[in-house]
């Protein structure tokens, strides 16, 4: 079957209508797979709409609130370091951090990952089960809560910028992106359906720290806000995306860009509402 090389005013407007109500964009990426188109071309199909009609905060029915992490100085600190704010965006709420990791502890994530590294996947909007997609070309691997005194430290750090516990947060994700990799326009929290109250329950906010500099390509972009981050080492970008009433935020749409020069490497650390550990988790000293 010839693939499809265009797309009518109709659809553009029932893609465009679809984000608004948050619905995962990797869903209707493969909604348009099955339609005929190619692959590559439907993710820029929907990576141009995102960018050339932009839905402002005032069009979206998310009610916004202070999440925790609701600082107003420039300056944070926690109990090992002073972390400095470089932007700050109020809706979503979006915070650019400077000096979160020093150059040595970014460089031994990178080591204790590696031999661990496989191709990253994607959760599957309608089964819940995770899954392989051309839309995520990375290698990851994922540490346990707390895995040695170093993580602890890590950990413990975060639960002091974010001010939430570390019970709440999945174990840390590092994440290699060689050259032509990307991370097409998504989400990070669930669809509603595949909220789990019992394993922490929705996600609330991510945390993405930059372990090395990219020589070109490799931002985060949020093409709703026309926000595109540099990965700088040590650096970190917050965004929060979940409300008290239980909404999710669709201006939180984000991507990885491609990495044109170089590699990427970042650390994740997604965090939920509620403790996603039902025993307690024991913490290195």
């Amino acid at each position: 079957m010839e693939k499809k090389t265009h797309i009518s005013v109709e659809l553009e407007n029932w893609i465009r209508n679809t984000l608004k109500t948050g619905v995962h964009p990797e869903a209707i990426v493969n909604g348009l797979i099955k339609k005929g188109y190619d692959t590559r071309l439907a993710y820029r199909i929907l990576l141009n709409i995102v960018a050339n009609h932009p839905v402002s905060a005032s069009n979206t029915s998310y009610q916004y609130e202070t999440p925790e992490l609701g600082i107003r100085e420039n300056v944070l600190y926690t109990s090992d370091r002073e972390i400095r704010v470089l932007m700050r965006n109020e809706k979503p709420y979006v915070l650019h951090l400077d000096n979160v990791l020093s150059s040595e502890e970014c460089d031994r994530l990178i080591s204790l990952s590696m031999g661990r590294l496989q191709p990253s996947k994607v959760v599957d909007p309608k089964t819940g089960i995770e899954r392989s997609t051309a839309g995520r070309t990375s290698h990851g691997m994922y540490f346990s809560l707390n895995e040695n005194s170093f993580l602890t430290t890590i950990e413990k750090r975060i639960a002091e910028i974010t001010n939430i516990p570390m019970e709440h947060g999945e174990g840390l994700q590092v994440l290699n992106y060689k050259n032509d990799q990307e991370y097409k326009p998504h989400f990070d929290y669930f669809p509603s359906s595949k909220v789990d109250p019992e394993k922490g329950g929705q996600r609330v906010g991510t945390l993405l720290i930059y372990l090395n500099d990219v020589p070109d390509g490799g931002q985060t972009i949020f093409p709703k806000l026309g926000l595109s981050i540099v990965p700088k080492k040590g650096t970190a970008v917050y965004f929060h995306y979940t409300n008290s009433l239980g909404q999710v935020d669709p201006m939180s749409l984000h991507s990885s860009s491609p990495v044109l020069k170089g590699e990427k490497w970042v650390a994740t650390k997604w965090i939920r509402q509620g403790n996603i550990y039902p025993k307690p988790v024991k913490v290195h000293s």
